[in-house]
């Protein structure tokens, strides 16, 4: 966005709607069981598989699914009844596989028993309503239903609680504020809206489900050969059988002997996805993460080596080996500084554009508090009761489980730095369709608090980020959806989707060995449980590798050559998108570069003139989300035979 009037103006352009109606009934009902029961083991199987979800094609997929079941049964799905099955596939599937995975049952039967966690002294001091001890009956029976887990359990459903409480509240509370008072225009909120609105109200623009074949076919094809021939192999020949390398293609060892490339871990992504996301992701964006990955890894790594920095490197070590070596040698503290730096950017940037709104919004008529007739709406005094009522609740279970901790901290996290950064992030969200989070604030607070112990990073802290709970409910608003059905959705869904992602994690768990079943889960996991295991040596009585690993001059370069970076690219003209794209490749994975560049140059500097610019923006989207649900398809396939194949195996007559 570009100034105060232009807000305005997509505010007043916005479609809205005259009249609300409630969108919970059965189909949202069966269609959240649909995903809860069909599609999440797919999606758990495609995570260890491949290191990726089903994600946002599955909630189209769902859609689609169930629209054509209404049109068979001659019936029909309204606009709200489809945003509520949109709003309800999201939930389930977060539920399944939350961002911080390795907190989950599944990450801590690796974690607790994992090389890292014993090297770095970490395994022994994980408190046993976390996870049971590295001896426990748990673990030699594989399961995840023992006694031994059920305090995890317990703290599982009293967070769920707390968050699903939180979305109510707090987020409710902001959006109230930012969409109803200030008028934010909240710019991506109409993409959502209008895609469920087309679905529910047009039967033409046959060119979507072309589109969306041709991605399914690829996507089929695809995953036969990438998801379904290693484990269905593993399963008729006893030995899983790769046509083509999982997760990537490694040629550290090929190569380190050359000269140059020394301490440079060299590989390539064989995921066809990353085609697709090259072509959907902005150019100038791929450009600069395959810039800054070719900095990085081919450029600066062999120098800092020659200099010394990079002394942990050795001869022989692989991709994941080498990247693992060079972070706590020079790169962990390099992307703590950068990441501090687009922080500061993102925030600058925003409240420039902020100041310009509000000089506009001032010249005239402000929103009002009053809700809109029929919304489902209800006072905000009541959502901050149970907000304050949720938090206290945690902030009192947080200090009966670490009884050391400062309370005043979790005071802190709970009402001043919960409220202050979901307030930011809604208006960030508001103004110009995206947030930007203050990094490593959780783990500054741990490390600065003094306090001594593991159990602080297990603890279910008071602390989180409610601004795009902002986004959600505007988006609900433009659909003409009734609040009250979100909230009947989300507490039916919540305890359904915590108690099916149990049962089959726990399944997949008893039947087969994660993660050395599943390829991407092998190579990915040990860095994984490495680098958690390195946070939380900051807090440990014994030897504190991360504080020694951190350097705070390399931190200062960080973060000096982000905002250097920044001011030359923006008094040469050069894109924003670039210099964002340039630092996250610099820290990044670089396997993943590659492939999305030669993508993005594909469909800008061809596919664009065969199509047009704006078809085939249109196509990608479209193509990226039926090539996931083919593979997703296939990937459901194989689980399914896998898991019925196992089950039987594991019968003793």
């Amino acid at each position: 966005m570009a100034g105060g009037e232009d807000y305005l103006k997509i505010r007043e352009e916005q479609e809205e709607p005259t009249a609300f109606a409630d969108g919970f009934g059965i189909k949202a009902i069966l269609a959240g069981l649909f995903v809860a029961f069909v599609v999440m083991p797919g999606s758990m199987f495609m995570f260890l598989m491949l290191g990726q979800q089903l994600g946002q094609p599955a909630v189209w997929v769902t859609l689609i699914v169930f629209l054509e079941i209404a049109k068979r049964c001659r019936t029909t799905l309204s606009r709200q009844e489809m945003f509520v099955i949109y709003s309800v596939t999201f939930s389930v599937l977060g539920a399944a596989i939350p961002n911080l995975w390795m907190n989950t049952f599944v990450g801590m039967t690796y974690f607790v028993r994992s090389d890292a966690a014993v090297q770095f002294e970490i395994a022994n001091q994980i408190p046993f309503w976390k996870a049971p001890p590295p001896g426990s009956e748990a673990f030699i029976q594989r399961s995840l239903l023992h006694r031994d887990w059920w305090p995890q359990l317990g703290l599982l459903a009293l967070f769920t609680i707390w968050g699903r409480l939180s979305f109510f509240s707090l987020g409710y509370a902001v959006f109230r504020l930012t969409s109803d008072v200030e008028r934010l225009p909240f710019p991506m909120a109409p993409i959502a809206a209008k895609g469920v609105t087309a679905l529910a109200e047009s039967d033409e623009e046959t060119w979507r489900w072309r589109c969306f074949s041709i991605g399914s076919t690829v996507g089929i094809v695809f995953g036969l050969i990438y998801v379904a021939i290693p484990p269905l192999s593993d399963v008729f020949l006893r030995k899983p059988l790769y046509l083509i390398p999982v997760p990537f293609y490694d040629f550290t060892t090929k190569l380190q002997n050359v000269g140059w490339f020394r301490a440079v871990p060299l590989a390539i992504g064989t995921n066809l996805a990353l085609i697709f996301s090259g072509f959907v992701l902005p150019f100038w964006m791929v450009v600069g993460n395959f810039c800054g990955g070719v900095l990085g890894r081919l450029i600066l790594n062999p120098i800092l080596y020659r200099i010394g920095i990079l002394n942990m490197w050795q001869p022989g070590m692989d991709y994941i080996e080498t990247g693992l070596a060079n972070q706590f040698d020079f790169w962990l503290s390099f992307s703590i500084g950068t990441a501090v730096a687009i922080a500061l950017l993102g925030f600058y940037a925003a409240f420039s554009q902020a100041i310009k709104a509000q000089a506009a919004r001032s010249a005239t008529s402000g929103g009002s508090l009053a809700p809109p007739k029929g919304r489902g709406d209800v006072p905000i005094p009541v959502a901050v009761l149970f907000y304050i009522a949720g938090t206290l609740w945690m902030i009192m279970l947080c200090h009966w489980l670490v009884p050391k901790f400062p309370v005043w901290l979790l005071l802190l996290f709970g009402f001043v730095w919960t409220p202050m950064i979901s307030y930011v992030s809604a208006r960030l969200h508001g103004l110009t369709g995206h947030a930007v989070g203050i990094p490593y604030v959780r783990e500054a607070a741990f490390v600065l608090s003094g306090y001594k112990g593991v159990d602080i990073w297990y603890a279910p802290v008071p602390m989180g980020d409610q601004g795009g709970s902002a986004l959600h409910f505007r988006e609900v608003e433009l659909t003409g959806t009734r609040f009250t059905s979100i909230f009947k959705a989300q507490l039916l869904m919540a305890p359904i989707a915590v108690v099916a992602g149990l049962l089959f994690w726990s399944f997949l768990y008893k039947i087969s060995d994660i993660p050395e079943d599943y390829p991407n889960a092998m190579r990915f996991w040990p860095r994984d449980a490495t680098m958690t295991a390195f946070w939380m040596t900051a807090t440990t009585t014994g030897n504190a590798f991360f504080l020694k690993a951190l350097n705070w001059r390399v931190i200062g370069c960080g973060t000096g050559y982000a905002v250097a970076m920044y001011t030359f690219l923006r008094l040469i003209g050069a894109p924003t998108l670039f210099l964002y794209g340039t630092i996250t490749g610099l820290v990044g994975d670089p396997a993943w570069a590659a492939p999305m560049l030669a993508a993005a140059l594909l469909g800008r500097f061809y596919m664009q003139k065969v199509f047009g610019r704006q078809r085939w923006g249109n196509f990608t989207p479209v193509l990226a989300a039926g090539f996931a649900c083919g593979t997703g398809l296939v990937g459901m396939g194989a689980v399914a035979i896998l898991l019925i194949h196992r089950a039987i195996t594991m019968v003793p007559f």
